[in-house]
């Protein structure tokens, strides 16, 4: 029975050692590695500004890379707050203008810096342009019918850049839950969300968990809005109804 001692704790030490490896997520950098669940998505832009949103399954801080030439980002934003839901916004930008992006942390590219992970920001206020805008209600079954749709405009839009892209309510059936805000937007449109910046109203069935007198639900938790008229128009004060100027 001596003798086998030593061997029983050196067994249950290897199996112990080989639980935490298998077990635990990886270090990367410094810091447990991580992976984007949601976005990311573009919100709230301006003629010098736009808002980058994304969902992560570990808690870290923000970085957005950014630059007018894909492969070269060489202007950044961080933010130090450790957190799963980032919420970035890049400022001091020239009007309608193509900025290409990379997100992640701040030691770590977790997506973006490629072809289709681009903004446009929006013309000065009174400057005509041509504008293509994508408009969709009731578009939040997140079944065969609304990939059909989602399908068609992008054949139908080839390489045509999507300035506006408005949805007019009812985004998420049935109550507007955040996993069935995953299912039916953030899962049935990632390529669009990464380039297009999506301005959302709230319908019957978002706000089934939603409240707007106290501004609070999943609606405004998963949506960056302009309230003081930051994106032009006339102030708000409330993300449950505003406004925007584009061109």
């Amino acid at each position: 029975m001596r003798r086998t001692r030593p061997s029983i704790a050196r067994a249950s030490a290897l199996f112990a050692l080989t639980l935490g490896l298998v077990g635990s997520p990886a270090l990367v950098g410094g810091a447990w590695a991580q992976t984007v669940t949601r976005g990311p998505y573009l919100q709230k832009a301006t003629p010098s500004s736009f808002v980058v949103r994304w969902r992560t399954d570990v808690a870290t801080d923000s970085r957005v890379l950014y630059g007018t030439v894909q492969g070269s980002l060489g202007s950044s934003v961080t933010d130090g707050a450790v957190t799963t839901e980032h919420v970035v916004e890049v400022t001091g930008l020239a009007a309608d203008t193509r900025y290409y992006y990379a997100i992640g942390t701040t030691s770590t590219v977790l997506a973006g810096d490629a072809p289709d992970y681009f903004v446009a920001t929006h013309p000065t206020p009174g400057t005509p342009k041509t504008t293509r805008a994508w408009i969709i209600g009731d578009s939040g079954t997140a079944n065969l019918f609304a990939q059909a749709v989602r399908d068609a405009y992008i054949a139908y839009n080839g390489a045509t850049t999507t300035d506006l892209w408005l949805m007019l309510g009812d985004n998420a059936y049935s109550s507007g839950t955040d996993p069935e805000f995953q299912s039916a937007v953030f899962n049935t449109y990632p390529t669009l969300l990464r380039k297009i910046v999506l301005w959302p109203t709230l319908g019957n069935h978002d706000g089934a968990s939603a409240d707007s007198a106290t501004q609070t639900g999943p609606y405004y938790d998963i949506f960056t809005l302009p309230k003081a008229a930051e994106a032009g128009g006339v102030p708000s004060g409330t993300e449950a109804y505003y406004s925007f100027d584009y061109g």
